[in-house]
């Protein structure tokens, strides 16, 4: 009897083991089925570039360039920043409507602002100004920057300290402020003006550059362009393309100080409206443009040596130039360094040609200075300048010089000498 307890009480516990010992094992199974892989997920980001081609440029902004598409991943840090925005022809059809190297308009003075989920790019207008503090506030809300292109906000970067945002109906399309069609046209100058359709699906992105202060973008612009006065057509729907470049230009954080224009010394000035606490009204005030030249030695300076400047005006020589010409455009820049040793620089201004081993050099690039030739016709030359919109500085002084400026000569040393020689 002892025996039979003995042999059932053996079995129920090998029952008992096995049983455990399988539950154990459909245990570990259900368990490695329920076991979750983590799989990362893809931030917007990644899916708005994903198996798309793409070409990346890392500078001030970051560029992509993606199916006729320019994106801007803009630091989160510029907003609120002064910037300009220039155009710059580099190719044209007919440069009877604009020099390759000229600049057609004003550059704009833009910031990037954002609202919720929307980037601003506003224009600013810098035409009003008050020393007086609560002048400055009310100043400030009647002359607030007008939006002229809202940009929703496509992604954010990994880090989440830029977005990214569209520019590609910006930079294509007919902006009157941006265009290829200069006022000074020589084509208009016999009482002739311009009639012009865009054409939209003709026009794309080209090359995209980036800089530690700049970024540039190169956009082709085709319209369908017309030129007639009161009585006929000298063109009549001609196709015309040119390529502009657009540079993005962060100004200086801390503006130069600025000069009042002397009305006796004729110079360029730009204008603004001074409101203050005292006096007899809103007052009329003119900043002189000028260049930033600060001495790198100031103990030196003020002792009276001639010191060189931190930044020296720099113009560099169109290689484009007849070989006979170059000296001479060398020299009548150089010449004007006698001048500034006269208030204490010396090699405070320079000519170069254009550099061929320097990759960030674009003649087009707002932040360079040039003396650019154009094979054209016209008799003349000209010297526009373009300047920080806040203080008078001079951030762009560009040159244009026409082939047959050398006829124009000819005629000046004729008529001058020709009773005597």
């Amino acid at each position: 009897m002892r025996l039979k307890l003995v042999i059932i009480f053996m079995s129920f516990l090998f029952v008992q083991e096995v049983a455990a010992s399988s539950a154990a094992i459909i245990w570990k199974k259900k368990g490695k089925k329920e076991e979750k892989v983590e799989v990362k997920k893809e931030t917007p980001y990644e899916k708005f570039f994903k198996g798309k081609k793409c070409e990346t440029v890392k500078g001030l902004i970051i560029l992509h360039k993606m199916d006729n598409k320019i994106y801007f991943e803009l630091p989160l840090s510029l907003l609120g920043k002064d910037m300009l925005i220039g155009s710059t022809v580099t190719e044209i059809t007919n440069n009877g409507f604009a020099n390759v190297g000229e600049k057609p308009h004003e550059p704009m003075h833009v910031m990037f602002t954002r609202t919720d989920s929307t980037i601003n790019l506003r224009q600013v207008i810098c035409a009003y100004m008050s020393k007086d503090r609560n002048l400055q506030e009310r100043i400030k809300t009647s002359m607030m920057p007008a939006i002229i292109e809202n940009l929703a906000i496509k992604a954010y970067s990994p880090d989440s300290t830029a977005v990214v945002i569209d520019m590609t109906n910006f930079l294509l399309s007919d902006n009157e402020q941006l265009n290829p069609f200069s006022a000074y046209a020589p084509v208009t100058w016999s009482g002739a003006w311009i009639e012009k359709e865009f054409k939209r699906n003709n026009s794309q992105i080209a090359k995209i550059k980036a800089f530690d202060d700049n970024v540039s973008v190169q956009s082709s612009l085709t319209y369908s362009v017309s030129l007639r006065d009161k009585r006929s057509y000298y063109w009549y729907k001609e196709p015309f393309t040119a390529v502009m470049t657009r540079t993005f230009l962060l100004l200086p954080e801390e503006p130069m100080r600025p000069r009042l224009a002397d009305p006796r010394i004729n110079i360029f000035w730009q204008g603004y409206s001074e409101f203050s606490n005292e006096g007899n009204g809103m007052k009329p005030l003119y900043y002189a443009n000028r260049w930033r030249l600060e001495p790198k030695d100031e103990a030196a300076y003020r002792r009276g040596e001639l010191v060189e400047p931190k930044k020296p005006i720099v113009f560099y020589i169109d290689n484009a130039f007849p070989e006979m010409w170059k000296p001479y455009m060398k020299y009548v820049v150089e010449v004007w360094q006698k001048a500034f040793e006269n208030i204490g620089f010396k090699n405070a201004i320079i000519a170069k040609d254009f550099p061929t081993d320097d990759p960030e050099f674009d003649p087009d690039n707002l932040k360079y200075s040039c003396i650019r030739y154009s094979p054209s016709s016209v008799a003349n030359a000209m010297g526009p300048s373009w300047t920080d919109p806040r203080t008078g500085e001079i951030i762009n002084a560009s040159v244009y010089v026409y082939h047959n400026v050398i006829k124009l000569v000819q005629d000046w040393r004729f008529l001058h000498t020709a009773a005597v020689d």
